[in-house]
């Protein structure tokens, strides 16, 4: 498997700045351990990249694979402070994977975090008065962020609110 990290915000530009630690799951959201290299059997955690790029071997099966900016102490439930999003790859016999992991920034994952809000008091599942509150004070979060949002998160919410405007 090859796994490529992009710099936070931009998924088409591999980060050559920052050391990432791979994390490669079972579909169940615990380590894959396997023998790797001929040796005992170890969990897939804490795989350095280097420039941004990772490359290992896994048996097949299908693998949620993620990255994080610190290691996560063997914890699965700690798995670092900034992360990537999740990838689903199914590895076959034979397979060579490449993978590409996203870090959103906080607008992107706060902007979308309002626009789930919105949709599931839509469907019924969430009541109004608590999503807006919500919606409302990640709104301040992200105003107050040193920086402006990025091009990704304006793009994409500006196709949620064309859709939703429809």
């Amino acid at each position: 498997m090859n796994v490529w990290v992009t710099e936070v915000g931009d998924p088409c530009k591999i980060d050559l700045q920052h050391q990432w630690f791979v994390h490669v799951l079972t579909c169940d959201g615990e380590f894959l351990t396997w023998c790797r290299d001929g040796r005992e059997p170890t969990p897939y955690t804490n795989i350095e990249t280097h420039c941004g790029h990772a490359e290992f071997e896994v048996p097949p099966g299908c693998y949620l694979v993620m990255a994080t900016w610190s290691p996560s102490a063997g914890d699965p439930h700690r798995l670092g402070n900034h992360l990537t999003h999740l990838q689903v790859v199914r590895v076959n016999c034979d397979d060579h994977a490449c993978v590409t992991l996203f870090p959103p920034t906080a607008h992107f994952c706060g902007t979308w975090f309002q626009i789930a809000l919105g949709t599931l008091v839509r469907l019924g599942d969430l009541d109004r008065d608590i999503a807006e509150r919500a919606i409302g004070v990640i709104g301040d979060v992200l105003q107050r962020l040193p920086q402006p949002p990025d091009p990704l998160t304006e793009a994409t919410a500006r196709l949620v609110r064309r859709d939703a405007a429809a």
